[in-house]
C-alpha cells in the first residue's frame, strides 16, 4: 500500500513538475538559510562553555574590553565578597616560538597559583613546579605537537620573541596541559608565573576573572563595579601615599556571552538573528507556495478523488495519500538543502568564523531538517483535510470549496508578496544607510590615505618617510605624533564645569594637530579659526564637547586655563554607533613615530610591494611595521553591516523568486481550471486585452493590500535600526515607489506572459479538452 501511495506521489511531482521544481527549489534554500543561521546562533552563544563552572565563571571587563589597561591593583577587586573565588592573569603577543610565526597573544603569566585549578586545566605530562618556578612555562599539546611532534616536550627549551623584539625571553618547558577547546574568546599555549611586581599604576594586558555563585545579584555587583570609588596606600622611598581612584568602569560578564560584546567579530549576534528571521519568513514563504499549488491541484484533482471514493477508498486513505505526496517532495526538497548547505561551507565558514566540523553541521542538519518537516507537516495538516472535503463535495454535489479556496489562495499568494516587499524594502534602506556610512560626510577624509607604524626601532622613521616621498605613488607623506584615524593613542584628562554635580566631571581626550595633519584629514571648522603655530595659550574643541557645555558662544570660553580660538565639527572616528568623544585640541610639538601618506588612486598594490622590499632588504619581518589603508580599516568597523547585507542580498532575491515563481505557478493553474471560461468570454467578444486585465488587476490589487502591510511594518522595522548610528540616512518617498513598481513589474511580467499565451489560444480547441 505504501509502495502504492509513494508512487502515485512520484506521478503527481513529474506531472506538475515545474510547479514541484519551484516548491522544491524555494524550500531547500530557505531551510539551507535557517539551519545555517540557527547553527550560526548556537555556536555563537555557546562560546567557552566547555570550562569548568562555565554557568559561574564571569570575566571583569573595562569598557567593553575582555582585556584592560588598569590604573590600580587588581587584587583590590579580587577581594569583593560577591567573588567567590578569582584570578588574573597578564597576556603577551608573541610573534615567534623557536624561531617559526606565532602572531596571537597566547602566552599568559599568572599571578596566583590557584590559576590551574581555577581554570580547570588538565594537566596532561610533566609536574605542577612551573607553578613556582620562574624559569619554567606549561605548553598547550597542540603547541608540543607543533614543535616537537612525537618528542616529549619536558625539559627542551622554548624562546618567544624574534632577535629584534625587546620582549625575547627563553624558558624550560615543566608540564603540558590539555588544549582548550578552538570554540573561546582566547587562546592559551603557554603559562608561566608573573614575576613581575604588579605596579601601583598602569599595567596593561590584563585578564580578571570570578566564580560568581548564582544567588549574587549581577545587575547589583555591575552597578557597584562601575561606580565604585577606590582609595590605597602605598610607600615610595620611605614614605606613605594615599591615593583616591577614579571610578573604575569595570563589568561582570558571563563568559559564555563574553563572545557578544567581542568588537573583532564580523557579524553581531543581533545581526545573525535577523538573519535567522528572514531565513524563517524564506521557509514560510516556500510552504505557502507549495501548500497553495498543492491545494489547487486537489480541486483539478476533485473527479479522481470522487472515484477513488466511490471505489472504496476512505478519508483518512486519502489523508494519507495526500500526506505523502507532501512529505515526498518535503524530503527531496531538504535533500537538496542538505547539499547547498555543503557547497556553501567553506564560504559560510570563513564568513562566520565557524571550524568545518563536518560531524558538528551534519548532527545539527539533522536537527533542524525534523524540526522543519515536523512543523511543516503539523501546519500543512490542518488545510489539507479541509480543502479535501471540499474538494470531494463540490466534485458530488457541484457546489462549495471554490470561494473559501479562492480566498486561501489570494491571502497565500499576497502574504508571499508582502513577504517579499518587505525584504526588499529593508535590505535598500540597510545598503543605502552603508552607503552613507562608507561615503558620507563624517567629518574626515579617508580615501587613497593610510598610516604607516614602525616598530621597535627608533629612528627609523627619517629614513622611511625619505624613502616614500621618493616613491612615485606617493602625494604626500609626513611624520605625525597622532592620527585621527586609525586612532592612535590620545592623552585623556578629567574636566569639571561649574554646571556639573559635585561629583561629576568629563573625560576629554586631548588630540595634537598640526597643519600637515589638518590638509590630510580634511578637518573642518564650525567657527573660528586654526591656532598658529607656537601659540600655546589656546585651544580648539569640537562640537560635541561645545553642546555638552551649553556653550552659545564658544569663542568666548576657556577650558583648562586656555582661550577657545574654534569649533572642530565633529570626526566620528569611533564606532558607527557611538557618539563621538569629547575631544580638545591643541598643536603638537613633540615628534611622533607613525607616518601618514596619500598616495594615486589605484597604485596602493604597487607601492605595498616597494614598502615590502624596503624592510626585506633590511631583515625585518612583519610586525615591525604595520600599515593601515584608512578606507578599509573604517569598512572593519561595518564589517558586520556590510556581511549582514550581503545575507539579506540572498535571502530577498529568492524571496521575490519564490513569490514571483508562486505567482506564475498558480496563473499557469488557473488559467488551466479557467480555460473553458476563458474561451466562453472570447466567443461573447470579450478581447485579449479584457482577459489580461481581468487577471492582472487581480494581482495588482494583492500587491496594492501587500504593500500597505510590508512598507509600515518595514518603516517600524528600519527606523530603530538606523537611530542607533550617529550618521543616518533618510528614507524618502521614492524608495517606496521604486519597489512597489519594480514588483508590480515583475509581477505584471509573470501574470501577462501566462495569461497572453491562454487567452490568445483558439476558442474551439480549449473547449474541445473537455
Amino acid at each position: 500500500m505504501i509502495r502504492h501511495y509513494l508512487e502515485l506521489a512520484w506521478q503527481q511531482l513529474v506531472k506538475y513538475r515545474l510547479q514541484s521544481f519551484v516548491s522544491i527549489v524555494s524550500l531547500a534554500i530557505g531551510f539551507a538559510c535557517f539551519a545555517l543561521a540557527s547553527m550560526w546562533i548556537k555556536y555563537e552563544t555557546t562560546y567557552d562553555a566547555f570550562h569548568k563552572d562555565a554557568e559561574k565563571l564571569y570575566v571583569i571587563t573595562q569598557n567593553g574590553q575582555t582585556t584592560m589597561y588598569l590604573d590600580y591593583n587588581p587584587r583590590i577587586f579580587c577581594e569583593l565578597p560577591q567573588f567567590e573565588q578569582s584570578a588574573y592573569t597578564y597576556t603577551y603577543y608573541i610573534d615567534s616560538i623557536n624561531g617559526r610565526a606565532y602572531y596571537q597573544k597566547g602566552e599568559w603569566l599568572m599571578n596566583d597559583t590557584n590559576f590551574v585549578s581555577f581554570i580547570g586545566l588538565d594537566i596532561l605530562e610533566g609536574s605542577r613546579n612551573f607553578m613556582h618556578n620562574e624559569h619554567e612555562v606549561a605548553i598547550s599539546d597542540k603547541l608540543a605537537k607543533r614543535l616537537w611532534k612525537d618528542e616529549s616536550p619536558i625539559g627542551k627549551e622554548i624562546t618567544r620573541g624574534s632577535d629584534k623584539n625587546p620582549y625575547k625571553r627563553t624558558s624550560r618547558v615543566g608540564a603540558v596541559f590539555r588544549s582548550w577547546q578552538p570554540h573561546s574568546n582566547y587562546h592559551l599555549d603557554i603559562l608561566g608565573l608573573n614575576t613581575i611586581a604588579v605596579p601601583e599604576t598602569g599595567y596593561g594586558g590584563l585578564v580578571m576573572m570570578a566564580h560568581i555563585p548564582a544567588s549574587v545579584d549581577i545587575e547589583a555587583l555591575n552597578a557597584h563595579l562601575d561606580t565604585m570609588q577606590v582609595s590605597r596606600k602605598f610607600s615610595v622611598d620611605g614614605k606613605i601615599y594615599e591615593q583616591e581612584m577614579r571610578d573604575c568602569h569595570l563589568k561582570a560578564i558571563p563568559i559564555t556571552k563574553l563572545r557578544q560584546i567581542d568588537r573583532k567579530a564580523t557579524v553581531r549576534l543581533n545581526h545573525i538573528y535577523v538573519f535567522s528571521i528572514a531565513s524563517s519568513l524564506l521557509v514560510l514563504c516556500g510552504l505557502l507556495n507549495y501548500l497553495t499549488m498543492f491545494i489547487n491541484r486537489l480541486f483539478i484533482r476533485k473527479r479522481e478523488i470522487a472515484l477513488r471514493t466511490v471505489f472504496g477508498a476512505t478519508g483518512r486513505d486519502l489523508i494519507i495519500q495526500f500526506l505523502i505526496e507532501y512529505g515526498l517532495l518535503l524530503i527531496i526538497a531538504l535533500s537538496i538543502g542538505l547539499f547547498i548547505i555543503e557547497a556553501s561551507l567553506d564560504e559560510f565558514c570563513r564568513l562566520a568564523e565557524l571550524p568545518q566540523d563536518m560531524a558538528f553541521f551534519y548532527r545539527e542538519s539533522f536537527i533542524y531538517a525534523s524540526f522543519v518537516s515536523v512543523v511543516s507537516l503539523l501546519l500543512s495538516f490542518p488545510p489539507i483535510w479541509y480543502f479535501r472535503r471540499q474538494s470531494l463535495q463540490s466534485s458530488i454535489t457541484g457546489t462549495g470549496g471554490l470561494t473559501r479556496y479562492n480566498i486561501f489562495r489570494r491571502f497565500s499568494t499576497g502574504l508571499q508578496i508582502c513577504i517579499s516587499l518587505f525584504c526588499v524594502f529593508c535590505t535598500v534602506v540597510l545598503m543605502k544607510q552603508l552607503d552613507t556610512l562608507r561615503y558620507g560626510d563624517i567629518g574626515f577624509e579617508r580615501e587613497n590615505r593610510m598610516l604607516f607604524c614602525n616598530y621597535y626601532d627608533e629612528g627609523l622613521e627619517d629614513e622611511i618617510l625619505h624613502f616614500l616621498k621618493q616613491c612615485p605613488e606617493v602625494e604626500t607623506a609626513f611624520i605625525c605624533k597622532q592620527s585621527i584615524y586609525p586612532r592612535s593613542y590620545s592623552r585623556s584628562e578629567d574636566f569639571s564645569h561649574p554646571s556639573f554635580p559635585a561629583s561629576e566631571s568629563l573625560n576629554l581626550l586631548v588630540k595634537g594637530i598640526t597643519p600637515e595633519l589638518i590638509d590630510f584629514y580634511g578637518l573642518q571648522l564650525l567657527q573660528g579659526r586654526w591656532p598658529n603655530e607656537g601659540e600655546s595659550n589656546v585651544t580648539l574643541v569640537n562640537g560635541t564637547l561645545a553642546r555638552h557645555l551649553g556653550w552659545k558662544e564658544p569663542l568666548k570660553e576657556t577650558l583648562k586655563g586656555k582661550q577657545v580660538v574654534g569649533v572642530v565639527k565633529d570626526f566620528l572616528n569611533v564606532s558607527p554607533t557611538s557618539k563621538a568623544k569629547y575631544y580638545r585640541l591643541e598643536y603638537e610639538t613633540e615628534k611622533g613615530e607613525n607616518i601618514l601618506l596619500r598616495y594615486q588612486p589605484g597604485s596602493k598594490q604597487r607601492l605595498m610591494e616597494k614598502i615590502e622590499a624596503f624592510y626585506k632588504e633590511r631583515g625585518y619581518i612583519f610586525r615591525h611595521y604595520v600599515w593601515s589603508e584608512i578606507q578599509s580599516e573604517y569598512d572593519r568597523m561595518l564589517q558586520g553591516e556590510l556581511n549582514l547585507q550581503k545575507l539579506l542580498n540572498v535571502i530577498t532575491g529568492v524571496c521575490i523568486l519564490i513569490a514571483l515563481f508562486g505567482v506564475w505557478s498558480m496563473i499557469m493553474l488557473t488559467c488551466e481550471q479557467r480555460r473553458k471560461e476563458i474561451a466562453v468570454r472570447k466567443v461573447f467578444g470579450a478581447t485579449t486585452k479584457d482577459i489580461l486585465d481581468m487577471f492582472i488587476v487581480e494581482y495588482m490589487a494583492l500587491q496594492g493590500v501587500a504593500a500597505l502591510v510590508a512598507f509600515p511594518i518595514g518603516y517600524a522595522c528600519m527606523k530603530p535600526w538606523l537611530e542607533q548610528y550617529v550618521v543616518q540616512t533618510s528614507i524618502p518617498w521614492w524608495i517606496y515607489v521604486g519597489i512597489f513598481l519594480m514588483v508590480a513589474l515583475l509581477v505584471a511580467l509573470c501574470v501577462g506572459w501566462r495569461v497572453w499565451k491562454t487567452a490568445t489560444a483558439h476558442p474551439a480547441d480549449e473547449i474541445c479538452k473537455g
